[in-house]
């Protein structure tokens, strides 16, 4: 038999056992799949389950919720902007008037908003509006000279905008309890009156954090750049008693056991809403400024700050273009901050503030003296001694809510000053004024503010201004603090003769009252 002849037979064998190797192969695979695919159903079918029971779980937690007692409508500190509470150490995050705290809502348990956010963060404040005088033309706000602030209700010609964005970097893989972030706060402004809808633009915070890196003082926080300050405000008058804001950087949230403490250098701010930082702004900036905070301190009644400011300045040479000439200073300036609840609802806070030399201002930037009004072909330039300067401020801001029909705000700020200057450098503002609200369901409210200026100014102008405002409006809370709020506005002044001319000169300067009538939106988050 030839070799041709023996392997055709081998290869019809062959050929005949191929099918029956792959038809054992195939049935071994199709059962493998079979496995495999009744393992991932129990996985599926074990899954789902979970979800089932989690499902039910936050219904329950859901309806123990809404069955839950409502908070008290009191509670007026709770919707106050985070930064004006006293033991807050300045994060200003939130930034002036930032809004509702994480803690106000309620989420489900293991849920974090930065895993919906990716560590981005977005606060603002905002308001505008638009508002006419008895006229017809575009309504001027009514301050009197030489005073801090003015009755805010129905009184803003502005709009004004502050957006905060900040980024707190969850891609790194940090330790629990370590922070790294940034914030950047671009600001816009538009008068009212302009025509041309060109808003001006600045930078009022640009700065970095890093917080639980110092293991012995693990909620100590370092910054560095230009940001806002632990800064203390009116806000029915939009008055900052206490504002240390500019470039610098420091350490707070230090805790010593009886209080916190916070350390920071500032060298000034440019606080004009340019965006280029002229070199006439420039020259108003040499100034050094070493702020000492020591908050949250227990005292009877209440939570305590004690502030200290050391501050230098050089000399100034007709600073923005006023006549004059101003010596180099070194000055100090305490104060004292008590903070309380109200019986009934709502918080007191009272400041007492002292200053000397070149921290007689309260604040990071030096004055340039334009409230001197002094005349430019004046020669020589008035001669300015800061070190004859002092300061005396005392400040008292209240929230009161005693229940869910109505609620107030009120202030009263006394202020003597002395500038140091060869001629009249004395200028005295006393303030008073409340804010009422009364609530006729949980969106609509009715708000009554009056407000008293009296002025005594470097120009020996003497007077009181009067202000009141009715505003019907529109919140989402019956909370004096609720925001956003929508307002239609109606506003009469009536100032002394002697002012005649001083308060809104555009619209009423050969007058000695005057009338606004408007509407207005604002808010925070």
């Amino acid at each position: 038999m030839s070799n041709k002849s023996l392997f055709l037979p081998l290869g019809m064998l062959a050929a005949m056992a191929c099918p029956l190797v792959a038809q054992e192969a195939g049935n071994d695979q199709a059962a493998l799949i079979r496995q495999e695919i009744q393992q991932m159903r129990q996985e599926y079918e074990a899954r789902i389950k979970q979800m089932e029971t989690r499902i039910a779980e936050l219904e329950q937690e859901q309806k123990a919720v809404a069955s839950a007692p409502a908070a008290p409508a009191a509670a007026a500190s709770q919707s106050v902007p985070p930064h004006s509470h006293i033991a807050s150490s300045g994060s200003s995050s939130g930034g002036a008037k930032a809004g509702i705290a994480s803690t106000d809502v309620v989420v489900p348990e293991g849920f974090k908003f930065e895993d919906v956010t990716k560590g981005f963060t977005f606060n603002g404040y905002f308001r505008a509006g638009y508002g006419v005088n008895s006229e017809g033309d575009t309504m001027e706000a009514f301050k009197a000279p030489g005073a801090g602030s003015k009755y805010r209700l129905g009184n803003e010609a502005e709009t004004y905008v502050e957006t905060d964005f900040g980024y707190t970097f969850p891609e790194l893989d940090l330790s629990p309890g370590t922070e790294f972030a940034v914030h950047f706060m671009p600001a816009f402004v538009l008068a009212n009156s302009r025509d041309d809808a060109r808003s001006d633009i600045s930078v009022r915070q640009a700065y970095g954090t890093a917080k639980g890196v110092w293991d012995a003082q693990p909620e100590a926080m370092f910054w560095a750049g230009q940001r806002y300050y632990d800064r203390f405000d009116v806000h029915m008058t939009d008055f900052y008693y206490l504002d240390m804001s500019g470039f610098g950087g420091g350490v707070e949230g230090i805790d010593l056991g009886i209080g916190k403490l916070a350390v920071a250098w500032f060298g000034g701010s440019i606080d004009d809403y340019s965006s280029d930082a002229s070199e006439v702004l420039k020259e108003t900036n040499n100034k050094n400024s070493l702020d000492i905070r020591l908050s949250d301190i227990d005292v009877p009644g209440g939570k305590g700050m004690v502030w200290l400011d050391l501050a230098h300045s050089d000399d100034l040479s007709r600073p923005n273009g006023n006549n004059v000439n101003v010596d180099s200073s070194t000055g100090a300036a305490v104060g004292l901050l008590y903070e309380t609840d109200v019986i009934c609802g709502g918080r007191s806070r009272t400041m007492v503030q002292y200053g000397v030399g070149a921290a007689g201002n309260f604040r990071s930037t030096q004055a340039d003296y334009s409230f001197l009004s002094l005349p430019d072909d004046m020669d020589p330039a008035l001669e300015v001694d800061p070190d004859d300067a002092w300061h005396f401020r005392l400040t008292q801001d209240i929230i009161y809510q005693p229940n869910e029909s109505w609620g107030m705000q009120g202030t009263f700020v006394w202020d003597e000053v002395d500038v140091g200057s060869a001629a009249d450098s004395r200028n005295s503002w006393i303030s008073g004024g409340a804010r009422a609200q009364y609530n006729l369901n949980d969106y609509f409210s009715l708000a009554l503010e009056a407000g008293v200026d009296h002025v005594d100014t470097f120009d020996g102008v003497n007077g009181n201004l009067y202000k009141v405002t009715f505003a019907p409006q529109i919140t989402p809370g019956r909370d004096v603090m609720s925001r956003p709020a929508l307002r239609l506005f109606a506003t009469y002044a009536t100032w002394d003769d002697d002012l005649e001319g001083f308060v809104a000169p555009t619209s009423y300067g050969m007058d000695t009252d005057g009338f606004s009538f408007g509407v207005q939106v604002e808010a925070w988050w």
